[in-house]
């Protein structure tokens, strides 16, 4: 027993040493084209950067250039070290098989092609703020199975391809301009023409806001309440020209048209609150009392 294990070894010892210059050979040329792969690559990407700025398509086009020598690659190390005839009979032969690896790798054929055509539809780019099935976030990349999002909270978003493709997909910042609102409510004894002329005057005055022909803020009545009339503030800011946080600018802008407001003497009264005494019988009891 022990001779036969021995003999054994020996034997697959002698076949390995016996390929290892066609394994050796094999993996030379794999990496060979992967080198090829990786320059290419970045040939084409720095060329592609100076004549457009659309990144998600660029590095896009870069992983299919590197993709396809890595294909390549392994098929010649295949056919190198005897493998190519056993994984064309495989594939000719296993019906069965190539059913169940059609039905497995689906998800990433379909996001591979979604993959494809968002790339050179490109609804977004690079640095866009979009949304899709309620998920909403600023575009860092796109790989051949997803789209990597970075939400306004801080989170890493990876979306499916096929999803994007699938889906409404809202495209926030495609032109870089990104309108904000906000509700702010006034007393009905304000003069609202001069409360918005008020309000205008301090928008125009802050930093980060556009004021731009089509894109100036406006100010419209929203609703008249029980006790205010509220006004609709709307501003534009440019995502392509801002760094920072929006929703800390938004809040800056709040902050600003509030002390404006109340420096100018307009009132803005909290809901008031009116009660109603059915039983007349019995008179709520009222007591006042004197501080000392």
């Amino acid at each position: 027993m022990r001779e036969t294990i021995l003999d054994s070894f020996e034997r697959y010892w002698a076949n390995i040493l016996d390929r290892l210059p066609e394994v050796t050979v094999g993996v030379i040329l794999l990496l060979i084209f992967i080198a090829v792969g990786i320059a290419i690559r970045k040939v084409v990407v720095n060329r592609l950067k100076k004549k457009s700025k659309d990144l998600l398509l660029i590095n896009y086009i870069g992983r299919v250039i590197f993709l396809f020598f890595l294909i390549i690659g392994i098929v010649i190390f295949f056919n190198q070290v005897g493998l190519g005839r056993a994984a064309g009979g495989l594939l000719a032969g296993a019906g069965v098989s190539a059913l169940i690896l059609g039905f497995a790798f689906k998800d990433i054929g379909e996001n591979f092609i979604a993959g494809f055509f968002l790339a050179f539809s490109r609804p977004f780019n690079t640095g866009d703020i979009i949304e899709v099935n309620s998920m909403m976030g600023r575009v860092r990349s796109m790989s051949f199975r997803n789209t990597h999002i970075k939400a306004i909270d801080g989170r890493d978003i990876y979306i499916p391809n096929s999803i994007m493709i699938k889906n409404p997909l809202t495209n926030y910042t495609k032109d870089g301009y990104m309108r904000h609102e906000f509700v702010i409510g006034m007393d009905y004894g304000v003069d609202i023409s001069e409360a918005t002329d008020v309000i205008l005057e301090t928008i125009k005055s802050l930093d980060n806001i556009v004021q731009l022909k089509n894109f100036t803020p406006f100010v419209t009545i929203d609703k008249f309440g029980s006790s205010t009339i509220s006004l609709k503030i709307f501003f534009w800011i440019n995502t392509y020209d801002f760094v920072g946080s929006i929703t800390v600018l938004k809040s800056n802008v709040m902050k600003a048209i509030i002390n404006k407001l109340m420096k100018e003497g307009f009132n803005m009264p909290a809901d008031i609150l009116e009660l109603k005494i059915y039983q007349e019988e019995s008179p709520i009891p009222i007591s006042l009392r004197k501080n000392e």
